[in-house]
C-alpha cells in the first residue's frame, strides 16, 4: 500500500493581491539553520529552500503551528509523490526494520542511502525520508492493533 506524505501550508490575509487584497500563502520550507519557516514559492526557490514533508498530518499541522509567525490558517496538504520516488524499496527496507527503531536514526540511515544511490536532488531525498517515516508509522500502528 502506497502511503501518503503531507507539506504544509499557511493561508494568510483575504483576496487577491492583484486586486488590492492581502493573501499571501506560503508553503513550510527546510531554513538553512535546519529550522522551518514559511516562504514564499519565489523566496523559497531563489534561496534553493527544500520543502518540509511529514509522516501524518498531525505532525504536518504541529510544526506549521510552532512555524507560524503570522498566525494564518494553518493546513496540511497530501503531497505529490515524486514518479521516480522507489517507495517499494523504501517500504521493503523499513518493513525490515524494527517498529520500535528511533525516527532520527531511521531517518538518518534513509537519507544516508538515497545519497549512496546517487539522489542529488535535496527534495527527493526529503520525500525519501518523510516517506520512509510513513511506513514506519504504518507499520507501528499495526503493531498497536493487533497488541504484537
Amino acid at each position: 500500500m502506497t502511503q501518503a506524505i503531507y507539506f504544509v501550508m499557511e493561508f494568510h490575509g483575504t483576496g487577491d493581491p492583484y486586486f488590492g487584497g492581502t493573501a499571501a500563502d506560503w508553503a513550510l520550507y527546510k531554513t538553512e539553520d535546519g529550522g522551518h519557516a514559511f516562504i514564499s514559492a519565489a523566496d523559497a526557490q531563489r534561496r534553493k529552500l527544500v520543502t518540509a514533508y511529514y509522516p501524518t498530518t498531525t505532525e504536518a499541522e504541529q510544526a506549521g503551528t510552532e512555524a507560524s509567525t503570522r498566525k494564518g490558517r494553518i493546513s496540511a496538504l497530501p503531497a505529490k509523490l515524486r514518479p521516480d520516488l522507489p517507495t517499494g524499496q523504501i517500504s521493503w527496507i523499513v518493513g525490515n526494520k524494527h517498529v520500535g527503531e528511533d525516527d532520527s536514526d531511521l531517518a538518518e540511515d534513509m537519507a544516508d542511502r538515497a545519497k549512496r544511490a546517487g539522489a542529488t536532488d535535496s527534495d527527493m531525498v526529503a520525500q525519501i525520508v518523510a516517506y520512509a517515516l510513513a511506513c514506519h508509522r504504518a507499520n507501528q500502528a499495526l503493531v498497536a492493533h493487533f497488541r504484537l
